[in-house]
């Protein structure tokens, strides 16, 4: 009797031992579905373009509005098919590898950021390419390059971003644009991981009139969380993949002077 009961101990205390490390890792629901919005205002002023986008997005099983942000800037028309750009963004809502803590509660949650404001310094390059040699010739292949520093935490990351669009044509003026991109985050001093975001998604931007246009896009998201430094004080490391699909709506406002 003695025996069996010591063996149904050891084997509740094995079992509660393995279960603990799982409490101190980031949760990944997956198969979520998110919904994000933006608007642009897209001002023509010959090699210049300034830009003022807001952005928001609801996200998480519980679709809790956390992110959003401001953008400002402009682009620079270098060559004909090159522009650079130099944006400022305020945001709230981002998350990080290290908002993922154990509280006094003694139960790993993340931070709530919703009201943390940081501040993003952006840099952009983006080439772009006519494939004339494809089925209907109104194609353009771009490569979207844009280097990002968060002065929250100094972190650094770069975007590389693919992407293939066709432009319907009607009486020489655009009516619909359908694309296909691929987006890469890469951290470049922070993470344990070479990505920590990546992101296919297909885009429809119907053109309502020259300064109006409409914005549908699906994306499937692929988060890579790393270890926190609250983690790693625990003695946990991790890498955990986050997966949800992302709907997005757009209205965008193209303006020529």
């Amino acid at each position: 009797m003695n025996t069996r009961v010591l063996l149904i101990a050891a084997i509740v205390i094995t079992a509660a031992a393995a279960d603990t490390p799982a409490e101190h890792i980031p949760s990944a629901p997956g198969g979520v579905v998110e919904f994000q919005g933006r608007t642009s205002l897209l001002m023509d002023l010959g090699r210049f373009d300034p830009l003022v986008e807001l952005e928001g997005r609801f996200e998480d099983t519980n679709l809790e509005f956390r992110y959003r942000s401001l953008t400002a800037g402009a682009y620079i028309r270098l060559l004909k098919n090159l522009k650079a750009g130099a944006f400022y963004r305020i945001q709230q809502g981002a998350r990080h590898d290290d908002d993922w803590i154990e509280p006094q509660t003694d139960v790993w949650e993340w931070v709530d950021s919703r009201s943390r404001t940081e501040q993003i310094l952006i840099l952009d390059v983006s080439p772009r390419f006519l494939f004339d040699f494809l089925p209907g010739r109104n194609w353009v292949f771009a490569v979207k390059t844009r280097y990002r520093y968060n002065t929250f935490n100094a972190q650094h990351s770069l975007l590389v971003r693919p992407g293939l669009t066709y432009f319907l044509m009607r009486s020489r003026e655009p009516v619909l644009n359908l694309s296909f991109n691929y987006g890469f985050y890469i951290p470049l001093n922070f993470g344990e991981t070479f990505l920590y975001e990546h992101e296919p998604y297909l885009s429809v931007l119907y053109h309502l009139n020259r300064n109006v246009k409409l914005e549908l896009t699906g994306a499937y998201k692929t988060v890579i969380w790393s270890t926190s430094d609250d983690s790693w004080a625990n003695g946990d490391t991790y890498a955990v993949t986050n997966r949800s699909f992302v709907i997005g709506f757009g209205v965008l406002f193209p303006v020529s002077f």
